[in-house]
Formats: C-alpha cells, structure tokens, sequence
C-alpha cells in the first residue's frame, strides 16, 4: 500500500510552503512595524502608548469586539491600532503631503515638535506625513483634547472613580460618574478609515447602520464612546489632514461633554452644539462641522468667518433664534445656519469669563442625580436656567442683551 507514502509527502509539501512563505509573511506585515519606535516597549511607554493592538474596541450587541475581530471583518485594509492613556484608536490614512502654504505648514511643524519630545525619531520638516506619522498625529491630538478639555472642565483623572463599586453615594461626596474616563467606564474610542465602501462595512457589522456619514455612538454595555467616520466623504470631506483635525475635534469633545460625569442623558441641543463648534474652531475656522439627524439635512454653508458673521447679523432679530427659544431646542434638526454660528458665539461669549464660571456652569447642568445619586434628567430647560444664573448671573432674558454686546465690543468688522 502507498498510503503512507502519500501522507509523508502531503506532510513534506505543506512544511515547504510553510517554510517558503515565512519570509514573504514577514515582508507583508512588515507595515505593522512602527519605524518610530521599532514597536519596542519602552519607546512605546516614553510615547504614552500602552499598545499596538489588539484590544477592546466596543461591542457587538452584548458581546465584546477586538480590534483584531475588525481587522478579520476588514482584511484588506492596515489599521494602525494605539492605545493611550484615555483613548483606543484605529486609523487607516494614505500618506499625505505637506502643503506649501505657510499656515498649514506652521501648523504641522509645531505638532511634529511637539511628538518628537515623544518620538525622538521624528522630523518635523518632513514633508510627507505617512502612515504612521498620521497615527501618531492622531494619538497625539487626541490625548491633548483629552487634557486641554479636563482643564476647561476643571478636573483631573484622579478626581474620578476607578471603577463603579467605587461609587458610593453619601455626605459631603460629589458624584463623578461611573469611571475613571471623565465618568465613563471604559476609554473612548476613535476609528478613521480612508474609504467609503469599507468604512460602511464596518457601519453595518459592528452598528447595524449601512451609513456613509460620521457617526457618534455610545456602547453601553462597556461603558465607551465611540467616533468614526471615511475621508472619503462628498458632504463632510475629510482627506485634508487639518479638516480630518477639526472633525476629531468636533466629534471628540461632544463625547467628552456627553460621558462627563457619565452619559446618561443628552444635553440641551444648543451646549453640545455650541461647544463642539468652539472646540473645533480652536483648531480652523476653515473646516466646520454639522451635526444633523438622519431625517434631516443639516444647514451649511462654506462661511468661514464666523465672527465676522455674526457682528454682521447680530442687530437683525429675526435671522436667528433668540435664546429663550434656543434653550428649549431638542433636535439637532431644529439649528439653521444662523444659529450654528451664533450658538458658537454664545459659547464663545461663557467660556470669555473664565474657566471657573464655565465649571459652575458644566456642574449645574451636567452630571444631575438625586440624593441617592439616581440620574435627574428632568426638566433641563430649568436646569440650564438655574446654571446660567449661578455661574453667570445670567437670565434667558437678559442673555442675548449682554452677548450682543460683548459680539459689538470683541469681534471684527472683516
């Protein structure tokens, strides 16, 4: 009988393959090699980098996801997955070229010396930005919103609990939320993919929504907040390292906002809005961001010169809504162009009296639970009212009185 024969050379021709392919394996995962840090432990922790993957990313109904599971939905595509101290990130970008035009340009050179205090390896007059270097970007910006966003709110990593058995309501204590993620329990996340077509894939598998547009999600079930979006977008085009800058900004500081003091209930429309807009122009007035509903389309248009706008506006009454009505929006529906940038300038004119007043402000209407610390999402329209007069002295009457004002004495004419 032949058969053992058979088998011994069945066993012999998959070792060679095995031994063939080897090489070739290595060549083709050889992108997943940081040429930063050689993915060499102590680089990494000297960058704030706890991992390359794989981890928790989310959920799937109940149950966990991986990053490595998105990575096997989506096998065509180089996710470069970090991992920092309060964010859990995937970006896959092409390499992009840094712009001659002297703004720009100014910008990235004083982000890249920032990370090469990180990243010796760095040089912050390249001219292309790779792969990795978008990665790093990305990690970089992120975990500065996270820091520059906790200062405006006026705390610190240690003032919340490590974990929910840690929350025990009682005298004299103030309820921080559920975790040690500005009160959520698990970190928040970001994933940015180039393409249209894979991006939704991934929509469809791990959100159950076919959509091409950027989407904010909350995964209750491990406690994380969730932004993603393509670059490859007609409405919200992203390709532009700056305008993809402006989007993390925009989309992440609204999920600080909403998981401050943990996410259990929506802010009035007007502060997530509000804030979002002023986080993002901190960046560029070039790029703005809209949120809309999938039932309506939101009001834009390519203004750039907000301020400017609105002093130009600001006498007109009726081309905006006047701030009792502002106050009692719930739909991101309800905000024309108009009143995206005077909601931004309203935003502007708080956050110009100080961090303090702001936090009073952020404490009274954010984060509201009973005295045994059950969620009080009722009645936010009088809750915004009572934050208003305790932080500002500040009614809906005499808002709009003292913001138009401050827009006549503080924005330019041109």
């Amino acid at each position: 009988m032949n058969t053992p024969r058979i088998k011994t050379r069945l066993l012999l021709s998959a070792l060679v393959v095995f031994a063939t392919a080897l090489p070739a394996q290595k060549k083709k995962d050889k992108w997943k090699i940081d040429p930063h840090t050689k993915n060499d432990p102590k680089k990494m922790a000297a960058a704030g980098y706890h991992n390359f993957g794989p981890f928790k990313f989310g959920n799937l109904a109940a149950d966990p996801v991986q990053s490595s599971d998105i990575d096997k939905t989506l096998p065509f595509l180089q996710i470069i997955w970090i991992e920092t101290d309060h964010f859990r990130i995937g970006t896959q970008l092409p390499a992009w070229s840094v712009p001659t035009a002297a703004p720009i340009r100014k910008k990235i050179r004083a982000e890249l010396n920032e990370l090469k205090k990180k990243l010796p390896k760095i040089n912050p007059k390249t001219r292309t930005l790779t792969p990795w270097l978008r990665a790093h970007l990305t990690a970089h910006r992120l975990e500065k919103l996270y820091a520059e966003t906790q200062e405006l709110f006026g705390v610190t990593d240690d003032q919340f609990p490590k974990k929910q058995s840690d929350v025990v309501p009682g005298p004299g204590k103030t309820y921080m939320g559920y975790g040690p993620y500005m009160g959520m329990s698990d970190k928040y996340l970001v994933l940015v993919i180039e393409k249209a077509g894979p991006y939704r894939q991934y929509m469809e598998k791990y959100l159950g929504r076919p959509t091409y547009q950027p989407q904010r999600w909350h995964f209750v079930d491990s406690s994380s907040l969730l932004f993603t979006c393509t670059t490859e977008s007609n409405e919200f085009p992203l390709k532009h390292d700056t305008a993809l800058h402006c989007a993390l900004a925009f989309n992440v500081s609204q999920n600080l906002l909403d998981g401050f003091r943990y996410y259990s209930y929506n802010l009035p429309v007007w502060i997530r809005e509000g804030f979002s807009h002023w986080s993002s122009r901190r960046v560029s007035i070039d790029w703005p961001n809209f949120d809309q509903n999938e039932g309506s389309v939101a009001d834009m248009k390519r203004e750039t010169k907000w301020k400017q706008y609105a002093k130009g506006l600001i006498n007109n009454t009726k081309k905006y809504a006047t701030f009792p009505e502002v106050a009692k929006w719930r739909d991101f529906g309800d905000i024309t162009f108009n009143d995206h940038v005077m909601i931004y300038s309203r935003i502007d004119f708080l956050m110009s009296m100080g961090k303090d007043k702001w936090k009073t402000f952020l404490f009274t209407v954010k984060g509201r639970v009973d005295e045994n610390w059950a969620v009080n999402e009722k009645d936010l329209v009088g809750a915004t009212r009572e934050a208003l007069k305790k932080a500002y002295n500040l009614t809906f009457l005499n808002f709009d009185d003292k913001w138009r004002a401050w827009v006549k004495k503080n924005y330019p004419s041109r």
